[in-house]
């Protein structure tokens, strides 16, 4: 029965006065005790009320529980009363007999024990923990033992245990028919196990987590505690996530933590989980059915890990999930690290949300004539702070719907030369993208701001490769050709500053060192390659004014000083870099 279900039963089952034992089973951690101290608030019973529980938890002797029963009734008798001097002049009465014999039996706990019948005589005792007692004290001596309190001191007894780890479960079936009057099993859903966890471990992704534990089916307590511990931790300081976000994190989160905390009757390890996709496992799946493998136990397991994992919402794993398992298998969590991946998914969610954005725009635009022209431009004009993330066809076609809108045109200006903003700021000089020569595969119509832009990112990018073939013949042939006079005719500052900072190493020695001997020997190489000499200086003068500290700038600056020519760049490059003449390996001269 599930937790509300059993909690009624339970209330009538205590009612009963001829239900004089009862047992309340069920699994570990679905909240027996938490179900028993609802029951014991909502009764009516005086008896009920003043109960007393004990765990059996270490006891290892009958001994040891009636301790344990006369520690917890002390406090309830006080003082006064007949009952309580009763067990006072009884108790006086023994330690006389008793302390004839030997000292010892004046000790507390003895005098305990002796007082626990007069204690216990009518009282409603809870037996917690069965399963976790000594191994010394056997199943038939606790069933004996209630069996005379209920007979001889008319007690009544609720026993809790947790079915699935008793071990003498032959004696228990034995004994539950002669001395259990009443048995109630606890079978708790996840739903309602999530909502007690979660009363003592608040999370601000509740009800993320509760569908996601709802898929697991985990239904101990104390395992959804940990889960929205390990979410909490993860996701701390992050505030209310994005939805898409939350979504993304959450599912793994919890799988694999109770994959970790064993709180999956049959589920898949760490490793299934990193190196699933959900796509490629279903076909997988179907491929295994037309060869006829899938009735292997593996196949079959397999396909019940990969199912949970669907149900659960989890689509596949990347760097995150193995920062989950390593912070799950160490305690140490590398907060860094996991702060930029949750940033990277707020950042993909703002993209996907702008695009969604622009669609609905789109639709609004033609299938909505109830929309106002002013509605529709404030709603485009919106779309100017996001227009970064949406790739440059979307751009292009927002463009022409303004320009259908009264005053919208300027507006869908304003959104192309947002987009060409954020795209250069994205890719700075020697940070272009590489995009494919057919990149616009399908000849989508693309905005003429944004065409151009694009094509001067592929002059730039494939401009910087032919530069260095450029400067590698010269520097090795001491010749050039007609294709290597237009190129160098033709390059711009931006090209030659692009390539200077995109290249290291023995090409940007290469590159540096043969385009000053360009200048050294200005005339001669102006006769045959135009302005390419003065891009060299003025792309060179545009990175040292700009970043003359740095070490490319410094390593530019050197080398106009080194060339007697700093004042080409700036007249005081000498001064600014601080480096004497020859500083540099190599120059003056040819590689």
């Amino acid at each position: 029965m599930t937790l509300a279900r059993t909690k009624d039963n339970l209330l009538e089952s205590l009612v009963d006065s001829s239900n004089r034992v009862v047992a309340l089973s069920g699994k570990w951690g679905t909240g027996k005790t938490h179900l028993w101290t609802e029951v014991q608030k909502a009764s009516t019973d005086e008896a009920v009320k003043n109960a007393v529980s004990v765990s059996l938890f270490g006891a290892n002797s009958i001994s040891d529980l009636k301790l344990k029963i006369a520690q917890k009734l002390l406090p309830k008798i006080g003082d006064g009363g007949a009952i309580s001097d009763s067990i006072k002049n009884g108790v006086t009465g023994i330690r006389k007999v008793l302390t004839s014999f030997h000292k010892g039996f004046s000790a507390l706990d003895e005098l305990a024990l002796i007082a626990t019948p007069l204690m216990m005589k009518g009282r409603f005792i809870v037996i917690d923990d069965i399963e976790r007692k000594h191994e010394k004290l056997s199943i038939d001596e606790i069933l004996g033992f209630i069996d005379d309190c209920v007979q001889n001191l008319d007690c009544r007894i609720l026993i809790i245990l947790n079915s699935d780890q008793l071990g003498d479960k032959k004696i228990w079936e034995l004994f539950r028919e002669k001395v259990i009057d009443q048995e109630l099993r606890l079978e708790t859903s996840p739903a309602e196990a999530f909502d007690i966890a979660v009363k003592r471990v608040p999370t601000d992704h509740a009800a993320e987590l509760k569908n996601a534990v709802e898929a697991c089916k985990v239904v101990n307590i104390r395992i959804i505690r940990k889960v929205i511990k390990v979410a909490n931790r993860l996701l701390a300081n992050r505030g209310l996530l994005a939805p898409r976000v939350v979504a993304r994190v959450v599912p793994s989160t919890t799988i694999l933590s109770a994959i970790h905390y064993k709180g999956l009757d049959d589920g898949p390890d760490f490793d299934f989980v990193l190196k699933f996709e959900s796509t490629f496992m279903a076909m997988m799946a179907q491929e295994a059915k037309k060869e006829g493998k899938s009735d292997t136990p593996e196949a079959k397991a397999r396909e019940r890990w990969r199912l949970l994992l669907d149900a659960v919402g989890f689509k596949g794993a990347d760097e995150f999930e193995a920062l989950v398992v390593d912070f799950l298998k160490s305690g140490l969590i590398d907060a860094g690290a996991i702060g930029k991946i949750i940033d990277r998914y707020v950042a993909e969610g703002q993209a996907l949300e702008a695009r969604e954005k622009a669609h609905a725009f789109s639709d609004r635009v033609t299938w909505h004539p109830e929309v106002t022209d002013a509605q529709l431009v404030d709603e485009l004009r919106a779309l100017i702070p996001d227009a970064g993330m949406l790739d440059m066809s979307t751009v292009t076609s927002l463009h022409y719907q303004a320009g259908t809108i009264p005053g919208g045109a300027a507006v869908g200006d304003e959104i192309v030369q947002a987009w060409i903003a954020a795209f250069r700021a994205q890719h700075p000089p020697g940070q272009e993208p590489k995009l494919d020569p057919d990149f616009n595969f399908f000849h989508r119509q693309l905005h003429p701001d944004i065409e151009t832009e694009i094509n001067a990112v592929q002059a730039r990018t494939q401009s910087t490769a032919t530069i260095i073939e450029v400067c590698r013949r010269v520097a090795e042939d001491r010749a050039w050709g007609a294709r290597e006079e237009s190129l160098m005719r033709s390059i711009t500052p931006a090209v030659y500053e692009a390539a200077i900072l995109s290249t290291s190493g023995r090409e940007l020695r290469l590159l540096l060192l043969q385009s000053m001997d360009f200048v050294k020997n200005r005339a001669m190489y102006e006769a045959h390659f135009g302005g390419g000499v003065q891009a060299f200086i003025d792309a060179c003068q545009a990175i040292f004014a700009r970043e003359p500290v740095s070490r490319i700038g410094r390593l530019v600056g050197t080398l106009f000083a080194d060339a007697k020519m700093a004042a080409l760049i700036a007249p005081a490059a000498v001064a600014a870099t601080g480096a004497p003449a020859a500083a540099v390996a190599g120059a003056p001269g040819t590689p």
